[in-house]
């Protein structure tokens, strides 16, 4: 993805998240529930992203590529590896955002912590990764331009000034 559209998708997103849809007091989104089409599983074409929305308009659970491991908002999720040692994923809080008009859906999925071991390796980090997109008339697709932040350590560094944006085709699926 090019540098002027990179620029135009973090704009956005930073436009969006300045717009005033958080709670003052605590600086979270505030749940509305979702229509029926929208809650549920989602899973990403070629990818082991899948996302489940409750109808009350938060995240249930997110399976991320990374280990590919389940995390629920707040709670920490661990690994056993296959030498025997443990990897955890401390999730932070997850928003979901709807917009009927434009079936227009964002979530973003927060991970504060990432501990993971592989034999004498050991990578500490976090990372913040967000979907928008519109979801199909039908219901079935959600076409999500998936944009991540990042921070896994001096081994992997992130440039500040480039954001990571591809886009990504949602299904829904049975849970």
């Amino acid at each position: 993805m090019n540098t002027k559209v990179k620029t135009i998708l973090l704009s956005a997103w930073l436009l969006w998240a300045a717009a005033g849809c958080h709670e003052p007091s605590r600086g979270r989104p505030i749940p509305k529930p979702l229509p029926a089409d929208i809650a549920g599983a989602w899973k990403a074409q070629g990818s082991s992203w899948k996302i489940v929305l409750n109808a009350d308009g938060t995240v249930s659970s997110a399976v991320v590529p990374m280990g590919e491991i389940e995390i629920k908002p707040n709670q920490t999720a661990k690994v056993e590896m296959k030498d025997g040692s443990y990897s955890a994923f401390k999730a932070g809080d997850c928003a979901v955002q709807y917009t009927p008009a434009t079936r227009e859906l964002f979530v973003s999925v927060q991970i504060k912590k990432i501990h993971i071991v592989f034999g004498d390796n050991v990578i500490d980090g976090s990372s913040t990764d967000r979907f928008v997109g519109p979801v199909s008339e039908d219901g079935e697709v959600w076409a999500a331009d998936w944009i991540t932040v990042f921070n896994y350590g001096p081994r992997f560094p992130q440039d500040p000034n480039d954001v990571f944006a591809e886009p990504l085709i949602f299904e829904k699926v049975k849970d």
